[in-house]
């Protein structure tokens, strides 16, 4: 009987190799309930919440100087609740402005520098001036890159201390801004701020430019722990980033186009959340001016006003992400698996009040080639979202093209996608039953 037996197996055994081959296989490409991922979410509104835009509604020989047809009309198409600027005591002019912007739901975080506030304690009378309007104040901005800027005689690091330590002081020695969130003072260069050290803050400030490069770049490694070292303990908001699309521009950071930064801009908020960064601010909403310098081209918008594809692409998501109910709820988690793809395949899982959630998925890699200012077109990554929760119903979305849905989906319990360096929305509307 073992005779026959190990005959028998010499003579098959290449076909046993290739079953149990073939079993193995199956059973790795099927997901099991083992496999499945129960993620909390978070909540939508707090990551509509995070995303804000620099505006310099006091520049009056630039684009910002059509106000009522351009500005205004296009912040609130956008959908930002929160701007960064700054304003002088003086200029009431602007500050009606800002009061008009609170009047629709856009708050404002406002830069006190000494180069325009030659007492730290006029914060005090900036922020009563506009009581609806500011919900914080920010240090001093770059210093460490003007070697002629001085406080009280003292360049920097000294002097931006001494303000900070002043500002905080005042606007927390005053009943009526006692409460308004103290940023710290920004470094151009995230070297520079040991230079600076601890100072008085809520929030740790970081300029994080990516240099032309993605969303991520230098975040954990540099800007976050330079940030950490200014305001030790304390959460961290980025108050400037962002891309500009002057590519033939020589002077300071590499430019990208136009459709490269239609694609890293919602990816920057995406990847910003997900590191628990409370909040960033995109550089900036319009073109400044009509040139081709590195300044003037930042603009979610164009100098005419125009929008870009950031700024489409902005503008969707925030449409399709945004919760119609307002308040603090707690969001479910979601059972499922992603299948596919590799370690650039990124994502993002929120909740709105009615239940329905939201998978983002993108690549986080390079959409632009700074050595040939070219465009970079990405290989799609072929992706499985694989449902253990029970969904009624599916729907996906590409807001850098439109808000309508690409694809519906009844009763999903896997769906099938190809995922590129552009964010793609996934809605699940979770059973009732």
């Amino acid at each position: 009987m073992q005779t026959v037996l190990a005959t028998w197996i010499q003579r098959y055994k290449f076909l046993l190799m290739l079953l149990i081959t073939v079993l193995f296989a199956c059973n790795a490409s099927l997901p099991s309930q083992s496999k499945f991922l129960t993620e909390p979410a978070k909540s939508a509104n707090s990551f509509v919440d995070s995303a804000g835009v620099v505006v310099h509604l006091n520049y009056r020989n630039s684009a910002y100087k059509n106000y009522n047809n351009v500005i205004k009309p296009r912040l609130q198409e956008l959908g930002i609740r929160h701007i960064r600027d700054g304003v002088t005591i003086e200029d009431t002019a602007t500050q009606q402005k800002f009061i008009g912007l609170a009047s629709v739901g856009i708050k404002s975080t406002l830069v006190m520098d000494p180069r325009d506030q030659p007492k730290a304690s006029l914060a005090v009378d900036i922020a009563k001036a506009m009581p609806t309007s500011v919900e914080a104040v920010e240090g001093p901005n770059e210093w460490d890159v003007w070697d002629d800027l001085t406080y009280k005689e003292r360049p920097f690091p000294e002097g931006v201390r001494i303000f900070q330590a002043e500002l905080y002081d005042s606007i927390k020695g005053d009943l009526a801004t006692a409460e308004l969130d103290v940023l710290s003072p920004t470094v151009a260069y995230w070297n520079n701020a040991n230079q600076l050290g601890e100072v008085d803050c809520d929030y740790g400030a970081m300029h994080s430019y990516a240099g032309g490069n993605p969303p991520g770049t230098d975040l954990e490694q540099h800007w976050i722990p330079s940030a950490k070292l200014i305001c030790p303990a304390k959460p961290v908001i980025a108050t400037e980033s962002g891309w500009h699309n002057a590519i033939s521009s020589t002077y300071g950071q590499p430019g990208v186009s136009e459709d490269a930064a239609g694609k890293y801009v919602p990816r920057l908020f995406l990847e910003y959340f997900n590191r628990g960064i409370r909040r960033a601010y995109i550089n900036e909403l319009i073109n400044r001016y009509q040139n081709s310098g590195m300044e003037g081209n930042f603009g979610l918008l164009r100098w005419d006003g125009s929008p870009k594809p950031a700024f489409i692409a902005l503008k969707n998501f925030i449409a399709l992400i945004r919760d119609d109910v307002e308040g603090e709820f707690s969001p479910s988690a979601l059972s499922y698996s992603i299948s596919g793809g590799n370690s650039d395949v990124h994502h993002t899982l929120l909740q709105k009040h009615n239940g329905n959630f939201y998978l983002i998925l993108w690549q986080e890699v390079r959409s632009f080639n700074l050595s040939s200012k070219r465009d970079i077109l990405v290989t799609a990554q072929p992706v499985t979202v694989n449902l253990a929760s029970t969904i009624r119903h599916g729907k996906l979305y590409y807001p850098l093209q439109s808000t309508t849905p690409e694809a519906e989906y009844t009763n999903p319990t896997s769906i099938d996608l190809e995922v590129s360096d552009a964010p793609l929305i996934l809605e699940l509307s979770p059973s009732t039953s």
